[in-house]
């Protein structure tokens, strides 16, 4: 009895096995999507545009560009955290260096969520929560004090991303895995779970490291999801935060295109003996949008912008259309985008543009 018992419990644990696997197969579409009207260049109507030329801030490389509930815009930069109102009018440098209460050291993170920010500085690893001043409110004692790099605000606590780096016996210069682990701090303090995980190469040598593979990983706007592109060629995964696992992969049939390789991977490619990069990373940045994902690949016209893929939920190719605009996409919302351009004369501007799409 005890034989038979046994047997049928290893039958019905390959059978689930079987379902877990069947439901995270690789969604596979074509090259063309079923838009009838894909590859065309899209209609770009100007709403605003932020320049720095008023000498209250300066851009250097604004990225993290995040928008509130109320459209207040955040963007960081070298040293500057800048609040914008949602017409586009500069409204207050947030940044203050330092070791102290709500004070910033170096490079952050962050994140929003209602009306304060979560905070995150790696040079001290401190996290906090302030208002929309950058008034400190409270300081934040997570479970592990090296959490790693802030994702985000989700229901009930933090999406924390570390990186799990192999012992220097193993730094002899070649390609090798380096796991990247997305945890659940919650925000009671109790246990952290480990939500999804994901195998990147990078070059690792005696005196030195380089990534191999592109790491992308954006929370849904309704927090329950996360979308992450974790290597070189085109898989997108989907994961369900509150069950901690892969829920989804999809991809398309995309061709490479080819790697320009800059001064310096030349040289440190003949310094330390790293394989030579053939073709650019498919995919660039994911940006959810109602219901659906737009994807930045590393196809880019000089005179169309950049290509942009858009799937349904479901995993769908359903269109492409390139950007319209030479600079590269910050963020997209419903009815508009938001690009980082950079002038003729290396000058940058965020620009607002108005979208007519469904998605």
């Amino acid at each position: 009895m005890n034989g038979k018992r046994i047997r049928i419990a290893t039958i019905i644990a390959f059978l689930l096995s079987i379902s877990a696997v069947s439901w995270t197969q690789v969604i596979e579409n074509p090259a063309k999507p079923t838009a009838k009207n894909a590859d065309r260049v899209l209609n770009l109507t100007e709403v605003w545009r932020i320049t720095d030329k008023g000498g209250e801030f300066y851009f250097q490389s604004p990225r993290r560009l995040q928008i509130a509930f109320d459209g207040t815009i955040f963007v960081a930069d070298e040293k500057e955290f800048l609040r914008f109102s949602a017409d586009g009018k500069f409204l207050k440098n947030i940044y203050k260096g330092g070791q102290g209460p709500g004070e910033i050291g170096g490079t952050f993170f962050y994140s929003i969520l209602g009306r304060e920010l979560f905070i995150q500085d790696l040079n001290s690893w401190r996290f906090w929560r302030a208002d929309f001043d950058g008034v400190f409110q409270e300081q934040i004692n997570l479970k592990k004090r090296d959490a790693g790099y802030l994702i985000g605000v989700v229901p009930g606590g933090f999406l924390f991303q570390r990186v799990i780096w192999p012992p220097r016996s193993e730094w002899t210069g070649r390609l090798v895995d380096v796991p990247y682990v997305v945890d659940f701090h919650p925000k009671d303090g109790s246990e952290i779970r480990e939500v999804a995980r994901f195998n990147t190469r990078a070059f690792l040598s005696g005196g030195s490291a380089t990534s191999w593979d592109s790491r992308v990983n954006v929370i849904s706007p309704d927090r329950q999801f996360l979308y992450a592109y974790f290597g070189r060629d085109y898989l997108i995964e989907v994961v369900d935060l509150a069950a901690g696992k892969i829920i989804k992969r999809f991809k398309r049939t995309y061709p490479k295109i080819p790697h320009e390789e800059r001064r310096w991977e030349a040289d440190f490619r003949k310094k330390n003996g790293s394989p030579k990069i053939e073709y650019e990373t498919d995919i660039l940045g994911l940006y959810p949008v109602n219901g659906h994902i737009w994807v930045a690949t590393s196809t880019e016209d000089k005179s169309k912008g950049r290509l942009i893929d858009v799937f349904d939920r479901n995993g769908r190719f359903i269109d492409s259309f390139f950007l319209g605009s030479v600079g590269s996409l910050m963020t997209v919302g419903e009815g508009f985008l938001i690009c980082e351009e950079t002038n003729e004369d290396e000058t940058v501007t965020i620009v607002k543009y108005r979208v007519a799409t469904s998605y």
